[in-house]
């Protein structure tokens, strides 16, 4: 039958060492290795979305200066700033009155005052923004020189992502607590 010899060959087997070639070595060190990054580099489903863009609005407040020599310089003003979400809104300055100095403007399309969201008193204000539409409300601080009390107003869109510019440069001649159209001056 089976003879120790056959044993014997089959056990002997094992006790030579595998020759591979570099080249085999090399791909079976690599094998794992790619089987790891593959295994590491697939997208998980539970994984949630990248976070959006922020948006910011970035308010610059100026006022012209007439000196008597008749040259016209513009320079930061102090003023107060107000903006408020305007999805779905239509603000009346008018029926607000001086309720809006403080933050709360009517909103006509809900018969509501509603509160500004962001406010900053100076000449400048930077804020950070989800993206939307929006009404920003500029009032000049109350002062001596003329164009105390002046205000502005208009209705801005921004995007996902957007850094947007408001510029508003009152005129040196605005009268005091006038209203002034935001783009004259641009």
């Amino acid at each position: 039958m089976f003879g120790l010899s056959q044993y014997t060959r089959f056990s002997n087997y094992h006790n030579y060492p595998l020759k591979y070639s570099p080249m085999k070595k090399f791909l079976l060190f690599l094998f794992p290795l790619f089987l790891c990054l593959f295994m590491t580099g697939c997208k998980d489903e539970d994984e949630p979305e990248p976070e959006p863009l922020p948006s910011a609005v970035d308010a610059d407040i100026k006022k012209q200066v007439k000196y008597s020599s008749g040259a016209i310089e513009t320079k930061p003003a102090s003023a107060i700033i107000h903006i408020w979400s305007a999805e779905d809104a239509d603000f009346d300055v008018e029926a607000s009155g001086t309720d809006i100095y403080v933050g709360s403007a009517y909103d006509k399309n809900s018969g509501e005052f509603k509160t500004a969201i962001y406010g900053s008193v100076g000449s400048r204000m930077k804020e950070p923004v989800e993206p939307g539409k929006y009404f920003i409300y500029v009032l000049l601080k109350k002062s001596s020189s003329s164009g105390s009390l002046a205000y502005s107003h208009t209705y801005f869109e921004i995007k996902e992502g957007e850094n947007l510019q408001l510029k508003k440069t009152f005129s040196h001649d605005v009268p005091s607590g006038a209203y002034e159209e935001w783009d004259k001056n641009k």
